[in-house]
């Protein structure tokens, strides 16, 4: 019974152990070009060649991405690369495989944002090597307070309305969390409700930020030697603006229902403790938002009025 018990212990640390590795990776600061293999949980969500979305390798043969990125196209209409550094040109590292599965969550909502998360299955397992690797995922009892420092990957606009210029290689950023308090007083005033279930990240003066395109990806932070999933770039208003952080999926809050999805279950769930301030008992600071800034919400208010009336319409603030 002993040597079944200890069995079971080893296997559990070793799936831990091989999440989240990232060989190559140098934590050069964000803004600029990742290094190749710097992320090789990255992946980038095809159809018809282009890339549509962000996601994360959370095992040999799943991936976890935005719910938003869905629409009510087949499964088979979607490939996964992972290992890519460039959007064009080679990439010899690249392994890519149709999807044979997609699974939104069931209590997505499309209006609120809330429980934006997806899982896609690939029809073949893709070969752990340097530049792909799974990433750990934060466990439910993970804390992520307000200053955590952590890192978002993506091959999405560079500013709003601005692509990723050829041939599209792969940027990294650092930014600070932003506790959900302070971010629910900014985006209170667009009318917008930061849940439970979201976590912001970004510089309150703007300049860095996920954008249009890197929906789906990765927010990740550092435990030891292993990077840890915390975050699902979600939506945010126009991308680096101030006041107003990227919004995030927060994955610890979906450990059970990953776990109860996903076949096999091999993933690796690691409990994050964050160093940063719990800002959750605070007051709402007098907020005093920039010209530009209070545009954007106005501009927000107004486009969320009209997309009430015309549902089919694509959200403006999805990071798409």
């Amino acid at each position: 019974m002993c040597n079944i018990l200890l069995i079971l212990l080893y296997c559990v640390f070793v799936i831990v152990h091989l999440c989240g590795q990232a060989p190559l990776n140098t934590k050069i600061v964000g803004g600029e070009d990742a290094p190749p293999g710097s992320w090789p949980w990255q992946a980038s969500l095809k159809q018809n060649g282009s890339h549509i979305c962000g996601g994360s390798l959370i095992n040999s043969i799943w991936v976890v991405t935005a719910a938003h990125c869905i629409g009510s196209e087949s499964p088979h209409d979607w490939e996964v690369f992972v290992g890519l550094q460039t959007q064009e040109g080679s990439n010899p590292n690249g392994q890519g495989s149709v999807v044979s599965r997609v699974i939104v969550h069931p209590l997505y909502d499309s209006q609120t944002h809330d429980n934006d998360i997806a899982l896609m299955q690939l029809s073949a397992t893709v070969t752990f090597t340097d530049y792909v690797q799974p990433v750990c995922l934060a466990a439910s009892n993970s804390t992520i307070y307000n200053g955590t420092e952590i890192w978002v990957t993506g091959w999405g606009d560079i500013s709003s309305q601005v692509s990723l210029p050829s041939p599209g290689i792969l940027q990294e950023v650092q930014i600070p969390i932003v506790g959900n308090r302070i971010c629910s007083c900014l985006y209170g005033t667009a009318n917008i409700n930061i849940t439970n279930n979201m976590l912001c990240a970004g510089l309150l003066q703007g300049g860095k930020d996920s954008c249009q395109g890197d929906s789906g990806g990765p927010l990740v932070t550092q435990l030891g030697s292993a990077w840890v999933l915390a975050g699902v770039v979600s939506f945010g208003i126009g991308c680096a603006e101030p006041d107003f952080p990227g919004v995030y999926t927060r994955v610890s809050n979906y450990q059970n229902w990953i776990i109860s999805t996903i076949t096999p279950n091999n993933t690796g769930f690691v409990t994050f403790t964050s160093s940063g301030k719990d800002d959750s008992n605070s007051t709402c600071p007098e907020i005093g938002l920039s010209s530009s800034s209070m545009t954007r919400a106005s501009n927000f208010l107004l486009l969320s009025l009209l997309l009430s009336l015309a549902p089919s319409l694509l959200h403006p603030c999805l990071k798409l």
